[in-house]
């Protein structure tokens, strides 16, 4: 294999590029736990809690400024458009004023300040950690709450209609909105301690009266739960820490070299994805032919796009490492559902975009352990094999219809699967579940969403879990995906399995080899709908919710653009395409949402890019594979 010259200019520019990048994070993640470092850090602590103090004061003389002119304005007779001009811009004038006096250390007894900081962050590390405790419980009901009146108003919109519900990434943008706290209410014990705080707060705050002598004495409570925000207390990582006090103004404090290194510190994480990013960037480059050969155009055209949007992702100052702890997440919790598509497209049905039969299998199970109050390994259990159980006969008849049919398997699956879930769209409102957890509470009929935090909720998703370099690792969901790949390969090797993939290549060479081919597409579709009715509790277990009605409704075109993204077709696909085109499709997502909210402010753009993106995705590999045939 040749290497021409700019390939290896190239490769190697790249690679020193990599190293450096390598050695630089290096040098960050050292810095961190420095006494300098250390030092700087306090520094932006005091100057985020003055400046939070600073800010009332700052805020007080812009309203009267405001106020001031408004009157003036008004005796005056001015327009009520040259009152609102005018009214802003003595506003701005009177802030800038207020800001360049008050933003300053100039006087600040830096020493009694850190002390008077210091107790309180430390009466602070037990009331942190409770808060922190029933925050968590509350922000897991507020979303229970919000994802279920949101599915309600689809489910509302959606009947007697063509619909298609919450699809999957409106219920993790459900899940995902900021908490609203504002209900929230403080346990006993909570209080007790917030009670506590108040001689190490009121310590704090006469410290800073004497360098803000401006400070009113009713600003004393009005600035509490703010100052308290700022010191936290808990136990925060590093970049945490860094953006809490850099979101204060604190990082206005650097300058020159300081500037630079704090930068760096920073940014450590970000800087090693860049580093990773410029060596896969080196290697693709050194070896771009072999790779375009073995994993084609569009895979390789997709890998690099995913790294640019790494790349992008830093440089928008986007926690990388955290949107790569997403991207495992996601991959984990899709992988087995697009791994269903594989024993269809093996046996020769095509995309089986009626996959929601399983499904709607693997949801009844699921039900089913609800309904007996199930928890833990024993809940999960019951409903996986439950689902099979429930799969396989459906999948029998499934399979079935698909023989009867032949030549249109794609658009027949898809009415299927959709006539699946409309008909269940009734039935979930007759099957006969009491658990008041599951069931309205005026009328009859399931709920469309339910909480699987009190039954197995992200048990797979915590199992052996750990951080490396700030990406959170979800092993026990990647092991369970990997198991099911495993099983699914094995299966390829034995005698069955190639029978099967031998009649979805070539049904008249099959048919001549001795092999019942009605039986391998039969035998090909109940795989698949057992993999869907399992992957959809893997789902509901990591997402932590699982949705009724028209929620399964686009499982089927999610699991297919994953695996054609990896290099399947509608007649060839391996575990290989699955695991990549899976982590591939959801890396592109998650990654290609987030730069195009951080480059383009408009909202709404989240649920623009993933229809683009996995509409596109869908529509580029059918045409590409439009001219296969099994002979």
């Amino acid at each position: 294999m040749k290497h021409t010259r700019m390939q290896w200019t190239t490769s190697i520019l790249l690679a020193v590029l990599a190293l450096s990048l390598l050695a630089v994070s290096i040098w960050g993640f050292a810095r961190r736990g420095g006494t300098e470092t250390g030092e700087t850090m306090l520094r932006m602590r005091n100057y985020a809690v003055l400046r939070t103090a600073s800010g009332a004061i700052v805020n007080e003389l812009t309203l009267q400024a405001k106020v001031d002119a408004r009157d003036y304005g008004r005796a005056n007779n001015f327009s009520r458009n040259q009152i609102s001009a005018y009214m802003e811009e003595q506003g701005a004038i009177a802030r800038a004023a207020a800001e360049e006096k008050y933003y300053k250390t100039d006087g600040l007894d830096r020493a009694e300040l850190s002390a008077a900081v210091e107790s309180l962050e430390l009466s602070l590390s037990d009331y942190s950690r409770l808060e922190a405790k029933e925050k968590t419980a509350y922000a897991e009901t507020w979303r229970e709450s919000q994802a279920v009146l949101a599915a309600q108003a689809a489910v509302q919109e959606t009947v007697g209609a063509e619909g298609e519900g919450l699809s999957e990434e409106a219920m993790l943008a459900e899940s995902g909105d900021e908490v609203d706290y504002s209900g929230f209410v403080p346990s006993q014990e909570l209080s007790a301690l917030a009670d506590s705080l108040t001689p190490a707060y009121d310590t704090m705050y006469n410290v800073l009266a004497l360098t803000l002598p401006d400070l009113r004495p009713e600003t004393r409570d009005e600035l509490r739960e703010p100052l308290l925000s700022v010191v936290q207390g808990g136990d925060s990582s590093f970049a945490v820490e860094y953006d809490r006090y850099a979101s204060k103004g604190a990082d206005g404090l650097f300058i020159g070299e300081e500037k630079t290194r704090m930068t760096i510190t920073r940014q450590a994480g970000n800087i090693a994805v860049l580093a990773a990013a410029a060596l896969i960037m080196a290697l693709t480059v050194f070896y771009y032919r072999p790779l375009k050969r073995s994993l084609g155009m569009p895979r390789l055209v997709i890998t690099l796009f995913f790294l640019l949007l790494c790349v992008m992702a830093a440089l928008y100052n986007i926690n990388v490492p955290g949107m790569l702890s997403t991207v495992l997440w996601r991959t984990g919790m899709y992988g087995v559902l697009a791994l269903a598509m594989l024993p269809g497209i093996q046996s020769g049905i095509s995309l089986n975009m009626g996959m929601t039969v399983g499904i709607v299998a693997g949801l009844i199970s699921t039900l089913v352990a609800l309904e007996m109050n199930m928890t833990g390994w024993g809940a999960f259990f019951f409903s996986v094999v439950g689902g099979i159980v429930l799969a396989v006969p459906i999948g029998l008849l499934y399979g079935k219809l698909l023989n009867r049919l032949k030549g249109s398997e794609m658009t027949v699956s898809t009415y299927v699967g959709f006539s699946f879930v409309s008909l269940f769209c009734i039935a979930w409102m007759l099957l006969p579940f009491k658990n008041p957890k599951l069931t309205w509470a005026l009328g009859s009929g399931l709920r469309t969403m339910h909480n699987m935090g009190d039954s197995f909720g992200q048990i797979l998703d915590e199992f052996m879990s750990f951080n490396v370099l700030g990406v959170h690792v979800p092993t026990g969901l990647l092991l369970f995906f990997l198991l099911c790949c495993l099983l699914m390969w094995l299966f390829s090797r034995s005698k069955p399995g190639i029978a099967m993939i031998a009649a979805g290549a070539n049904h008249r060479f099959a048919e001549a080899a001795g092999v019942n081919v009605n039986r391998m597409r039969i035998i090909g579709t109940t795989i698949s709908t057992v993999i869907a009715a399992v992957g959809i509790i893997v789902y509901s277990q990591s997402f932590g919710f699982m949705q009724l009605y028209n929620g399964p409704k686009q499982m089927g075109f999610v699991a297919a653009s994953a695996i054609l993204i990896g290099g399947a077709t509608v007649s060839r696909a391996k575990v290989s395409h699955v695991i990549i085109g899976t982590f591939l499709f959801q890396g592109v997502l998650a990654l290609g949402i987030q730069v195009a909210n951080a480059a383009i402010s408009e909202g709404g753009l989240s649920e623009v890019m993933r229809i683009l993106i996995s509409n596109g995705i869908i529509l580029y590999a059918l045409t590409q594979s439009g001219g296969d045939t099994r002979g």
